[in-house]
């Protein structure tokens, strides 16, 4: 992790403050005297309204018992189909799967929930839910466009019915994304707005968190005189209200403040209070992050045996907490150390890792990108699925009376047979309406099916481009290794040999990327079938390069990443555009890529 994502990281920390339903001692026995009074009830809203209560008095100490309630309370409230009960049984259940970072079901929970309260007009919940929305998709899934969306949903429900405390935080939280995208004068703008409100309220650790917020600002403005002082006065609140979760962050933002002024020993100082308090607290994400800061420091100012032991330590604690993130910041900071320290086998075994957890990263980003894309897709389907069988039930229901209706009049005298003919004619329309509600259906299942395959291989295309940068960066780092240790001149003589031949040989083993190169080529056959199909079509005369080479274009890789994907020159690449210019006869002043996207 580098320096600015390390602050966002600790930036995206001070933007929501967990919410606690009940404090921890009187837990237990506070829910099983709720739980005594259950068999006592019968089947609707109040035992709903226990059941629900329970699950939230349980979801931090016990959320996998809480979850057996707030299940139960879930299916009773939608056997009465009650709305209110419905929108906060959805609503616990997508808290606990929250605090038991099960995320994906929990978004799932929240949107039906937000569906519900819309229904019954609650902007309350409306703006709360949307928030903790926005919070799950920005600092879990770095979704930071499905964040803004619905943190500003959240600030126009918040507003419509002045609810101050939820607009501080969506005002936050909006200037957090505009922080990450490195928008600093919008967000600040959004951060001030969130100091204002919670100065207005009085809400104490709120104020600490803005005021952190707008340090960090000037401090990226490198405005450090600035930045301390909000960062004080951020301390100050923290050590009044004993926040010290926050206080931790404080402190190691100040001291990334020294370390940018060089001020060594005040910087160690801030680093070293950081460490404790999380020490202290058992936080060890927090712990990695600070610990990181301060062996970052330490390369910084060229002290690379406290380096070493800095970020062998946090080597240690992120694999014990399994954290990607941590163990490729140590492996990076590690490489660095011993660099420094004069040993390249150790610096480049260090790189080797972190180069392998970065790629793992990498993967594991883009799997939980589909993941999330089609959890979406599939409860996008569900709810289709809901609607037809509502639909279904409802005519069905309307059948049913008209039958008992028709049995009805039959007993009835002759002059009633006009009245039986219309009803006859009523069933006929009903039910023709019915076939004709049911296709209608079925064409919008089938549409969203459809846009969920164009989503699906425009994100397959994306991807494409992606790995192939990929490729092409990783085959340049691994040329840029051989030719620097073919520099190795000032190494003693009898240790040069040996280490040029086992260093370049474990090197040229990386570098063979024909299997990548083949994979990837495959994959641009499969996703371009019938572009190619079009492309013969209107052009016969093109040969299976040519066509590839069409592919590549329509990704929009430059000539250079071209030639390194392919292993040739630039000026063959040049060629084979010139040829296909040539074969397409477009005239020079229309871009090769826009002819191709638009085929």
């Amino acid at each position: 992790m580098n320096r600015k994502h390390l602050v966002v990281f600790l930036l995206l920390l001070a933007f929501f403050v967990p919410q606690k339903h009940i404090q921890c001692e009187p837990q237990q026995a506070l829910a099983d005297s709720l739980a005594a009074v259950l068999p006592q009830l019968q089947e609707g809203e109040e035992k709903v309204q226990l059941l629900n209560k329970i699950a939230i008095i349980l979801s931090e100490k016990d959320p996998d018992k809480a979850l057996y309630y707030s299940r139960q309370a879930l299916s009773m409230a939608t056997s009465l189909q009650s709305i209110p009960s419905c929108a906060l049984s959805n609503k616990v259940m997508g808290e606990i799967f929250e605090l038991k970072h099960n995320y994906q079901p929990s978004i799932n929970y929240y949107l039906i929930s937000i569906k519900h309260y819309k229904n019954l007009g609650d902007s309350n919940e409306l703006a709360h839910l949307l928030n903790k929305l926005g919070h799950i998709y920005v600092t879990n899934n770095y979704d930071y466009d499905q964040g803004m969306v619905h943190f500003n949903q959240a600030l126009k429900f918040a507003e419509s019915v002045g609810n101050q405390m939820e607009m501080a935080l969506a005002y936050n939280s909006i200037g957090g994304i505009y922080y990450y995208q490195n928008d600093l004068d919008k967000a600040m703008s959004f951060f001030k707005n969130a100091l204002k409100i919670r100065e207005e309220i009085g809400d104490q650790s709120g104020i600490a968190a803005s005021l952190n917020n707008v340090g960090e600002i000037y401090r990226l403005k490198n405005d450090f005189s600035k930045a301390l002082d909000f960062y004080n006065q951020a301390i100050k609140i923290n050590e009044a209200i004993k926040n010290d979760k926050f206080l931790a962050i404080n402190y190691l933002n100040s001291g990334l403040v020294y370390s940018s002024k060089e001020e060594s020993g005040l910087a160690l100082q801030y680093y070293n209070k950081s460490i404790a308090l999380n020490r202290q607290g058992n936080d060890t994400l927090a712990l990695i992050s600070s610990m990181t800061a301060l062996g970052n420091h330490h390369n910084t100012t060229q002290n690379y045996d406290a380096a070493v032991v800095t970020f062998t330590e946090v080597l240690e604690l992120a694999e014990g907490f399994s954290d990607l993130n941590g163990q490729r910041d140590a492996g990076k900071g590690l490489s660095i150390a011993y660099e420094g320290k004069g040993n390249i086998r150790k610096a480049f075994d260090m790189f080797k890792l972190y180069s392998s957890l970065n790629d793992s990263l990498f993967a594991q980003t883009k799997a939980e990108q589909l993941d999330e894309l089609y959890s979406r897709f599939t409860l996008d389907i569900k709810e289709k699925e809901i609607a037809l069988k509502d639909n279904e039930i409802a005519l069905l229901q309307r059948e049913k009376k008209i039958f008992h209706f028709r049995q009805l009049l039959l007993l009835l005298s002759l002059s009633l047979i006009i009245i039986v003919t219309l009803l006859v004619y009523n069933k006929l329309r009903n039910n023709h309406r019915k076939n004709k509600l049911l296709m209608e259906q079925e064409a919008a299942l089938s549409k969203t099916k459809q846009m969920g395959m164009e989503i699906e291989l425009k994100n397959k295309s994306n991807d494409l481009t992606n790995v192939a940068l990929h490729l092409v960066e990783k085959n340049k780092i691994l040329y840029e290794l051989k030719m620097e240790l073919k520099n190795l001149k000032n190494a003693p003589a009898e240790e040069r040999e040996e280490r040029i031949k086992e260093l370049a040989l474990n090197v040229q083993q990386s570098i063979n990327l024909q299997k990548d190169l083949d994979d990837f080529q495959n994959n641009i056959d499969q996703v371009n079938s019938s572009f190619y199909r079009k492309l013969k079509q209107k052009f016969p005369t093109l040969t299976k390069n040519e066509e590839r080479l069409c592919a590549m274009l329509r990704l929009n890789l430059s000539s250079k990443e071209i030639a390194a994907l392919n292993n040739i020159s630039i000026r063959a690449v040049e060629m084979g555009r010139y040829r296909l210019r040539k074969k397409f006869d477009i005239p020079s002043t229309t871009a090769l890529s826009d002819f191709l996207q638009e085929l």
